[in-house]
């Protein structure tokens, strides 16, 4: 197998390296110090074998019966395996975090890093090579005091604590941020695309760009609730798109009630794109969309925390005039929300029966006018928007096993954009069970299964009406 070189430099110099500059730092930590440094080591592997049946609502073979995910198209049966390694360091008034990643389904050409000899001439037949494994997040960072200067490419998010439909993700940044009395505060500037244009050998810069701009003031209210206004600017040259995001978030423990809240109005204007398809390339269009989300959960005791809650993203109920009013968030995070999250349920997938993105719960795929954000840029302008109801519970049974179950309803806030007579896209039921043996390891289950409402098969055909179930085992370790 090649060697990645950034590893093996690394391992070596934690080799070489005298022996009293190691000192434990807690459980699978390892921290190596000298005057001005103290760097952790640390690492994790996530083994998930995942069984598909009737992904695409269809007992028959199409073209639709797949899902993605961070480590590509899987069917069937695949088995997703994402590895880290990883350094943070501290020192006077800097630090810095490092983590390397690969995210890939478990194969010959990925084990071998180079496939079938006899074929790996072909693109499709390479494999991982090593610069599949690469810096997955980066932050470097140095304090001033009032505020700290950041740059990398690590998590950043503006409404993760609620339901994540304005933005989550780890494109690059620069930012800065800070906290002035009971108050915390992120000012950043992301770096959502930035690519060259060979357009008939006269290269352009700024045409298929994307960056933005936000600030989130995070707000303690002394009450055990935070409330946090946001603005964000999508400055989208890709799709001549300007939009302007106004929100708030609430969020907190008071007693024995956890509350979770947040609005966002978007608002702007996407003009006339000559390379887009549909009416995006023949007409100016006014931004004009809503999304919200709430949930309760209250605690009840170790074993039983039950939640309810909810989401609304408006949709677009004509495709043909001047009015984007289904609501495309910069990127949607709802796949890691404290509250309905679940890494491996199949709503947070991108399943293409639905017209769901990947980390997301909407159906913002759908639809014929170019959108002005989502995930790689491909939600839809005149998307039917979303509705969801649901409730579960999570807890600890002892001190080793936990749970979480949860039911999801989901509708269609629009159906008219889309020529087709129902809203009912259906009802989720996911279970998880996870068996924590140590600090460094635990083993689970989680259970998805999909009821399709009559709105799929006005989508995709009168076949596409079997219920899909996604079963995954979760493997974990960590050091």
């Amino acid at each position: 197998m090649r060697k990645n070189y950034v590893v093996a430099a690394v391992a070596a110099g934690l080799l070489l390296a005298p022996a009293g500059a190691f000192a434990k730092m807690g459980s699978g930590q390892l921290s190596a110090k000298s005057k001005d440094i103290d760097v952790e080591f640390f690492g994790s592997l996530k083994s998930y074998p995942h069984f598909m049946t009737d992904i695409d609502f269809n007992d028959q073979n199409t073209n639709r019966d797949f899902i993605l995910d961070e480590n590509g198209f899987m069917k069937d049966h695949s088995v997703r395996n994402e590895l880290r390694i990883g350094w943070k360091g501290e020192g006077k008034n800097w630090d810095f975090l490092v983590i390397l990643e690969g995210d890939f389904s478990l194969n010959k050409a990925n084990g071998d890093r180079g496939g079938d000899p006899f074929l790996n001439f072909r693109e499709d037949e390479i494999g991982m090579s090593g610069n599949s494994f690469g810096i997955e997040k980066l932050d470097f960072g140095y304090d001033f005091g009032p505020a700290r200067l950041s740059t990398g490419w690590n998590t950043k998010f503006l409404d993760i604590n609620t339901g994540g439909i304005l933005y989550g993700d780890d494109h690059p940044y620069i930012g800065l941020n800070g906290k002035c009395a009971s108050t915390s505060w992120e000012l950043l500037y992301l770096i959502i695309q930035d690519d060259i244009d060979d357009a008939g050998g006269v290269f352009d810069g700024d045409n298929i760009d994307w960056r933005v701009y936000t600030l989130r003031a995070g707000i303690n209210t002394g009450t055990g609730l935070t409330v946090a206004p946001m603005y964000a600017f999508s400055d989208n040259p890709d799709h001549e798109a300007q939009t302007h995001y106004l929100g708030v978030e609430a969020y907190g423990k008071m007693g024995i009630i956890t509350p979770r809240f947040e609005v966002v109005y978007a608002t702007g204007e996407m003009d006339k794109d000559s390379d887009a398809t549909g009416p995006a390339a023949t007409q100016d269009h006014d931004i004009d969309a809503f999304g919200a989300y709430g949930s309760v959960e209250l605690d009840l005791g170790p074993v039983f925390n039950p939640y309810v809650g909810g989401y609304y993203l408006s949709g677009d109920d004509n495709p043909t005039d001047d009015e984007l009013e289904a609501f495309n968030g910069i990127g949607n995070i709802s796949r890691y929300t404290p509250t309905f999250g679940m890494e491996n349920a199949l709503i947070y997938r991108f399943v293409p029966a639905l017209g769901t993105h990947l980390y997301s719960n909407n159906f913002n795929t759908l639809g014929s006018t170019q959108g002005y954000g989502g995930i790689s840029n491909s939600s839809r302008g005149n998307a039917p928007g979303m509705i969801m109801y649901g409730g579960g519970s999570k807890g600890q049974i002892n001190e080793n096993l936990s749970y979480k179950v949860q039911v999801m309803y989901f509708t269609l806030a629009e159906e008219d954009a889309l020529g087709i007579q129902n809203d009912d896209m259906g009802l989720e039921f996911d279970l998880n069970l996870t068996y924590t043996f140590s600090n460094h390891f635990s083993i689970g289950n989680t259970l998805s299964i999909f009821e399709p409402g009559d709105a799929v098969e006005d989508l995709n055909g009168p076949d596409f009406d079997q219920t899909a179930y996604l079963d995954t085992i979760e493997m974990k370790w960590s050091f």
